[in-house]
C-alpha cells in the first residue's frame, strides 16, 4: 500500500462558521490578518444591492490525505469515457486535444450501467461523469482511482472551491474526482413579473423581496393577489435552499436524522400549498417546465446551469431558446445553497491514466479553460477567475438583462459545505419530497406524523 501523509494546502476560501441553520443571517466580516485572504464582494443591504467595503474571509490549511504522486503512461490506445448527457462530450472536444469513445447514458439508466460494467469489468470506462446526486457513491467506493494515482498533485487543486473537493474525497479523506464548475445558487426572476406585481424590476429593487423566508413568504402572497402570477411554478423550487442550510447530515451514528431547518420546510410547503402561492407543479415536468417562459411565474431558485440550459435563456446553447431570454435578472436567496455540478472521475479499470489525467486538467485546473467557460456564464471551479470576473463592471449576459450575475453568487460559494453529505442523499432527498407533498396535500395530518412516514419510507427503502 502507499505510504499516506497528510498534507496542509491553502486549496480554498473556508467555509465561515456559525451560518445560521435556516436563518437569514448575512456573513459576518473577518478582520484580515495572518492566515486571512482578502476577497471583495458584493453583498446585498436591506432594500438595495451595493459594492461592499472590502469583505474577509478565512484561509483555512485544508488538510486532505495525499497519496504518492503516480508516474503515469497510457497502456491501451482507445479512451472510454461514460456521461449522462452531452455535456462532458462537448467539453472534451472543446478543450481537450484526448480523442475519446464516449458512451452516453440517460440520467435514468446511468447507474446501473456502471454498476454493472464495473462489477464484470467488461467495456467498463477508463473514464466516468456523475452528477452530484449519485456521485458519492462512486467516490467513496473501491470503484474509483485517487487523482494522485492520475498523476495530480493537491497542489494543482489550490483554486478550486473547498466544497467541490471535500464531495470528492472517501472515506479516508483522499480526492478522487474533480469538478470544473462550482454550482451556488441564486434567485433567478422574471423582470416583467416583478414590475407588474411588486413595482420593481432591477435586482437592487428586487433583493430585498427575496431576502428572507418572511419575506419571501409575504411576497408569495403580493405576487399571488395579482391573480395572474405566482412567486413560484412548484413547492419544492424552494427545497434546495432549506438542505444547503442543514447542519446535520441525513444519516448520523446509522440513524436518520432530520435537521430542524427541514422541519420548517414543512411548514413553509405547507402555508405555500394552503394558501395557493405556486402553480403546485413537479420539478422536471412539462407544467414546470412551461411555465419559465410562459410570463407567469416571477421566479426559479438554481445554479448558473438551471438558468443557462433548463430554463434555456442562453440563445448560444439552446436551439431552442427562451423567449424571455434577457427578461430575467438574479438576487440572493434567503439561504446560501448549492445544487448538482458534475464530477469526473478514473475506474479503477482505467488503461490510459495519462489521457484521463490530461481530460481532467484541461477541463478542470486549465485557466484558459475555465476563463472561456465563465465568460460564456459558467460558473467555474476557480476562485481567482470568479472573483475577478464577479468585481469586473463591464461584464454582464445579455441573457440576464445585461447584468453580471457573479457578486449575488460569490458569497454563497465561499459559504458551502458540503462534508455532511451522504452517498444516500439522492435518495434520502426522494423519499423526503414524497413525504413532504402527502403532508402538503393533507394525507398526512401532522409534521410529526409526517417525519414518521419519512423513517418509515426511508427504513423500507433499506438506507438505514
Amino acid at each position: 500500500m502507499k505510504t499516506k501523509k497528510i498534507i496542509a494546502l491553502m486549496l480554498s476560501l473556508a467555509m465561515v462558521l456559525g451560518v445560521a441553520a435556516c436563518s437569514d443571517d448575512t456573513a459576518e466580516t473577518t478582520a484580515a490578518g495572518a492566515g486571512e485572504t482578502t476577497v471583495a464582494a458584493e453583498t446585498q443591504g436591506a432594500g438595495e444591492t451595493e459594492t461592499a467595503e472590502t469583505i474577509t474571509q478565512v484561509v483555512e490549511a485544508s488538510a486532505y490525505n495525499e497519496l504518492a504522486i503516480a508516474d503515469v503512461a497510457d497502456e491501451d490506445d482507445e479512451v472510454v469515457v461514460y456521461g449522462f448527457n452531452e455535456e462532458v462530450k462537448n467539453l472534451i472536444e472543446t478543450y481537450s486535444d484526448i480523442t475519446v469513445r464516449y458512451e452516453q447514458q440517460s440520467s435514468d439508466t446511468i447507474q446501473q450501467v456502471l454498476d454493472n460494467v464495473l462489477a464484470s469489468g467488461e467495456d467498463a470506462p477508463d473514464m466516468f461523469a456523475c452528477d452530484a446526486d449519485y456521485a458519492r457513491k462512486y467516490l467513496q467506493s473501491d470503484n474509483t482511482l485517487p487523482i494522485n494515482d492520475l498523476g495530480i498533485a493537491y497542489s494543482e487543486l489550490s483554486e478550486m472551491y473547498n466544497y467541490t473537493l471535500q464531495f470528492a474525497t472517501d472515506d479516508e479523506n483522499v480526492i478522487k474526482g474533480l469538478a470544473w464548475q462550482a454550482c451556488p445558487c441564486g434567485v433567478f426572476y422574471n423582470r416583467s413579473v416583478a414590475q407588474a406585481t411588486l413595482g420593481v424590476s432591477e435586482p437592487e429593487d428586487v433583493a430585498p423581496y427575496f431576502e428572507s423566508w418572511d419575506a419571501f413568504i409575504e411576497t408569495a402572497r403580493t405576487v399571488a393577489e395579482s391573480g395572474e402570477y405566482v412567486a413560484i411554478s412548484a413547492p419544492a423550487d424552494i427545497f434546495r435552499a432549506f438542505l444547503g442550510s442543514r447542519s446535520q447530515a441525513w444519516i448520523v451514528d446509522g440513524e436518520l436524522t432530520i435537521d430542524p431547518c427541514m422541519e420548517e420546510y414543512f411548514d413553509l410547503a405547507k402555508t405555500l400549498h394552503d394558501e395557493n402561492l405556486t402553480h403546485e407543479t413537479a420539478q422536471w415536468q412539462d407544467a414546470w417546465t412551461a411555465d419559465m417562459s410562459n410570463g407567469t411565474v416571477l421566479s426559479y431558485w438554481g445554479p448558473m446551469w438551471l438558468a443557462k440550459f433548463s430554463m434555456a435563456l442562453d440563445p448560444s446553447v439552446n436551439d431552442v431558446p427562451n423567449p424571455t431570454s434577457g427578461d430575467w435578472g438574479i438576487v440572493g436567496a434567503p439561504a446560501d445553497s448549492y445544487w448538482g455540478g458534475t464530477w469526473m472521475m478514473a475506474s479503477k479499470y482505467c488503461n490510459s491514466k495519462a489521457s484521463v489525467a490530461q481530460i481532467m486538467r484541461d477541463i478542470c485546473i486549465d485557466t484558459a479553460s475555465l476563463q472561456d467557460m465563465a465568460n460564456n456564464g459558467e460558473f467555474v471551479n476557480n476562485i481567482s477567475i470568479m472573483d475577478t470576473l464577479g468585481h469586473d463592471d463591464a461584464f454582464g449576459l445579455e441573457w440576464l438583462g445585461g447584468q453580471n450575475p457573479i457578486p449575488v453568487l460569490l458569497d454563497a460559494a465561499t459559504q458551502i459545505d458540503n462534508s455532511i453529505i451522504t452517498i444516500n442523499d439522492g435518495a434520502i432527498n426522494d423519499q423526503f419530497n414524497a413525504v413532504v407533498q402527502s403532508y402538503i396535500e393533507g394525507d398526512i395530518a401532522t409534521v410529526a406524523e409526517a417525519e414518521s412516514a419519512f423513517v418509515a419510507a426511508v427504513e423500507d427503502a433499506g438506507i438505514v
